[in-house]
């Protein structure tokens, strides 16, 4: 990384931190864009010059996941266990997402304690399963019950949920560990 992208970089994580900080302080509808640029000490341009919203500032862009990574879900790989290949993609999306452990740890806080932030999130995740909905229904065809995608998409949404509880709990350990670590957890429950 050169020196004007770790200075873009080394920005928007002050936009984002600022963000959270004002959010947990004050409440997601509590700030302005104009108050988060002066608690950053940067102009209200700069902020959308970074980020499209108040909510992509705390909850960063939404999840992307590589193509190629999609197509070979579909196709029935990387691992041809159902379960095992969304892990694969859960943590394409989340890979690289956070600088720091107590960041996702602090946007956590802020999402479970702010009612208007946490509906935003929820959407983003119906956005995202039916996304992942409809790949689990190419790969696996049209009559595999949507009862059993929904357990699918809900078992997933519970490691992501216990991983933030974990990272809550205990920041010197990745987010991805944890991820890992209530996978393992899961699976000895249910062995």
């Amino acid at each position: 990384m050169n020196r004007r992208e770790a200075k873009r970089h080394q920005t928007a994580l002050r936009l984002q931190e600022c963000a959270v900080r004002l959010t947990i302080d004050r409440g997601f509808d509590g700030w302005t864009i104009d108050d988060l640029a002066a608690a950053a000490d940067v102009s209200r341009r700069t902020v959308f010059n970074y980020f499209d919203g108040k909510a992509e500032v705390i909850l960063g862009p939404e999840p992307d996941v590589d193509e190629e990574a999609m197509a070979a879900f579909v196709s029935g790989g990387p691992t041809g266990r159902l379960f095992d290949d969304l892990l694969v993609l859960a943590h394409e999306a989340t890979r690289e997402k956070a600088d720091s452990e107590r960041h996702i740890a602090a946007v956590r806080d802020a999402i479970m304690n702010d009612p208007h932030l946490l509906r935003l999130v929820h959407e983003r995740f119906e956005m995202a399963a039916a996304l992942l909905g409809d790949c689990i229904r190419r790969r696996e065809g049209d009559d595999f019950p949507d009862e059993k995608v929904r357990l699918l998409l809900r078992l997933l949404m519970t490691c992501f949920d216990h991983a933030l509880a974990r990272l809550g709990e205990d920041a010197s350990t990745t987010f991805t560990d944890h991820f890992d670590a209530t996978v393992v957890d899961i699976r000895a429950c249910l062995a």
